[in-house]
Order: structure tokens, then C-alpha cells, then sequence
């Protein structure tokens, strides 16, 4: 009689997403990528429900058929909570049995370490951050993982200097679906394209608005996203006496579909965040063959963006370099082809993120 191999079991475990952003987005790819690979691959999601977590409210609809729980706790005592945690998620460790776990913040590095310990099974843990270590609460509980998933070469960094053995870290970096069209350019006025949060702690979106008031001849800044720091930003547009310039369309579940049917022509994507995990929109924009513009931060934009092939970087801060880049295309500079753009990220699309995943994993 032939026995039946058994099935990998993943359990994704982490506190809980808001539901816009892109933590989500490849959270989801992932389940999506793995359920439809014949590796024999279950994955599900276990959220940690902290009242003291202040994230506001939060919307599932990202998940989709996805499968997925939910534990909470109402002890006050941080410490003990965590514990609490621990103690819930061993029980699942238990009924679940899964083969491994993925933990995609620090704390949940932490809970799933001791979840382990409790449970008395033996499984690895792997760490996948989504964004830079130096911004992150509590960033040392990574280490509490036995191996990692980094997005980026930054992180991979982050993580040596923190004591992890380089032989524990995997770049994977995240993906990208190959799209079947490319964005045309204006042949008129600049048509610049920002997609987004709108905060200035991590995005900087200020800095953009700055740099784009010191730029001569006809341009558009289409701004797609919300966030907190969005009034400031239209009451600084106005400061800056461009805010006709600037349209904003506000948070669009599917940015690029939005992009295609209402801007339908864009001369670059521009990104100046202070911090980043990788910096999804840059590759998303290289997908359809869109030169990005980029802030050179901490991780991310640099595994990206290749000089003179698909896009440009610029030091954090440093507006008049922004300003000099940005007006170079609206004087109409030489861009590169847009299915050359698309070739240069040929180790970001599904079926090579795909193959980098389950050699870490080992499914």
C-alpha cells in the first residue's frame, strides 16, 4: 500500500494588519503563490489580537478564501499578555501541527519562540520583516527566530549586525506579477505618479511636494493613497503655490487598474520615503515598464533600481538633487525603453520569488 505524503503546513503568524497596505499585499501573494504551486503546500494565517496595539479597526477582506484565526487576551500586564499569547498559540501548535512557522513582526518572533517551548514540538521558525529593522519595536525578538526571510539587502544587513549567522538568512526579496501591458508616456507635459501611504514619519511625502515647487515647465503629480498627514500635505501644496498641479484620487484597492483607466500615461513613479522593507510600488511601476524616481533609504530602493536602466536614486534629503533629476524629465531627457524597464526585474516576477521561497523553506 502507497502511503500518501503528507502535506506541508505553514502558519503565518503575526499581530493584526489594518488591511490597505503592503504587508497585506504579500501576505497574500504568498498564500496565493504556494496554493496554487504543486509543492503540497497549506498555509494559514494566525492574526494576535492586542487591545493595546492601537491599530484602529480592522478589515479581513484582503484575505479572501484565505484560511485564518484570530487570538486575544484582556490580561493588562504587557509582559503576562504575552505570555497569555504564547499559551494560546501553543494550543494551536498542537491541533495544527505545522511543519513551520513564518512570523512576520519581531513580537510575533517572540510569542511563536515561547508558543514553541509550551507546546513541545519541534518545528522551525523563520522571521520575515516587511520593513527596515531600525524602525521596528522591540526589533532584538527577531533573533528569537531560527532563520530569515529578508526582503531586502538592507535588511539582510540589519540582521547580520544584530549577531544572525549569514548562512540563517535568505534574500528573497518580494514579487511582482508580470504584466501583459505597458504604460505608455505623455508626449506632452510630465505626468508624475505617487503611490502610497500619505505620512511624512516614514514616507516623506513632503519632501516630494518641496522638490517639485523648484521644478520650471508643465507638469501633474497624480497622488494616489490616504493617510494621516494628507491635510497637511494639501495645506502645504497650497503653500507652495502647486497644488493645481497636483490631483489627488485618494486609497484605490487596485492602484495600477486605477492608473491604466483614469492618468492612462505617466512619465515616472516617484518615491521619497525615509524608510522601507523593499519599496512595492517601484517594482509594481517596472512591471509596466514606468521609470521610477527614487529616495536612495535605508533598504529596499537600491535592490531595485539599477541607474540608467530602469529608474534613478537620490540621497534622503537632499531636495536639490531630487529637484535636478525631476527636471531633466520634464525637459523632456531620453528615458529608457519601457520593455527594457520590464526586463530589468526579471528576478522579482512570481516564478523566480517562487523558486527562492521554497529552497529557504525547503518545501
Amino acid at each position: 500500500m502507497t502511503r500518501v505524503k503528507e502535506r506541508n503546513k505553514i502558519l503565518v503568524v503575526g499581530y493584526n494588519m489594518k488591511g490597505q497596505g503592503g504587508k497585506e499585499t504579500v501576505c497574500r501573494k504568498l498564500f496565493d503563490l504556494l496554493s496554487t504551486d504543486c509543492s503540497g503546500t497549506d498555509v494559514e494565517f494566525l492574526f494576535i489580537d492586542d487591545y493595546k496595539q492601537g491599530v484602529g479597526d480592522v478589515c479581513d477582506n484582503w484575505l479572501g478564501n484565505a484560511p485564518f484565526a484570530r487570538i486575544n487576551s484582556s490580561v493588562a500586564n504587557t509582559k503576562v499578555r504575552r505570555f497569555s499569547f504564547a499559551v494560546k498559540l501553543a494550543g494551536i501548535i498542537r491541533r495544527k501541527k505545522p511543519s513551520l512557522i513564518i512570523a512576520i513582526d519581531p513580537l510575533s518572533c517572540y510569542i511563536s519562540y515561547f508558543a514553541r517551548v509550551i507546546s513541545m514540538r519541534e518545528f522551525n521558525i523563520f522571521s520575515w520583516i516587511h520593513t527596515s529593522l531600525g524602525a521596528l519595536y522591540k526589533a532584538v525578538y527577531v533573533t528569537k527566530a531560527d532563520f530569515h526571510l529578508a526582503i531586502s539587502s538592507g535588511i539582510t544587513q540589519q540582521l547580520s549586525k544584530m549577531g544572525v549567522s549569514e548562512s540563517n538568512i535568505f534574500l528573497v526579496h518580494n514579487s511582482v506579477a508580470r504584466a501583459r501591458m505597458l504604460l505608455p508616456r505623455p508626449k506632452g507635459a510630465a505626468s508624475f505618479v505617487y503611490i502610497g501611504r500619505l505620512s511624512d514619519k516614514d514616507k516623506n511625502v513632503s519632501e516630494l511636494l518641496k522638490s517639485l515647487a523648484n521644478v520650471l515647465g508643465e507638469w501633474t503629480l497624480h497622488i494616489i493613497g490616504s493617510g494621516p498627514d494628507e491635510p497637511n500635505y494639501r495645506d502645504l501644496a497650497r503653500e507652495l503655490n502647486i497644488d493645481r498641479r497636483i490631483v489627488w484620487h485618494g486609497w484605490r484597492e487596485k492602484p495600477w487598474d486605477y492608473v491604466f483607466s483614469e492618468i492612462k500615461e505617466v512619465s515616472a513613479l516617484l518615491l521619497t520615503s525615509r524608510i522601507e522593507g523593499f519599496g512595492m510600488s517601484l517594482a509594481e511601476a517596472m512591471s509596466y515598464g514606468v521609470y521610477c524616481v527614487s529616495s536612495d533609504c535605508q533598504s529596499g530602493p537600491s535592490d531595485i533600481i539599477r541607474e540608467s536602466v530602469n529608474g534613478e536614486l537620490y540621497p534622503p534629503g537632499r531636495e536639490d538633487i531630487l529637484t535636478a533629476r525631476l527636471q531633466s524629465i520634464v525637459g523632456g531627457a531620453s528615458l529608457p525603453d519601457g520593455e527594457k524597464i520590464r526586463e530589468s526585474i526579471e528576478h522579482l516576477y512570481d516564478d523566480a520569488y517562487l523558486t527562492r521561497i521554497k529552497c529557504a523553506l525547503k518545501i
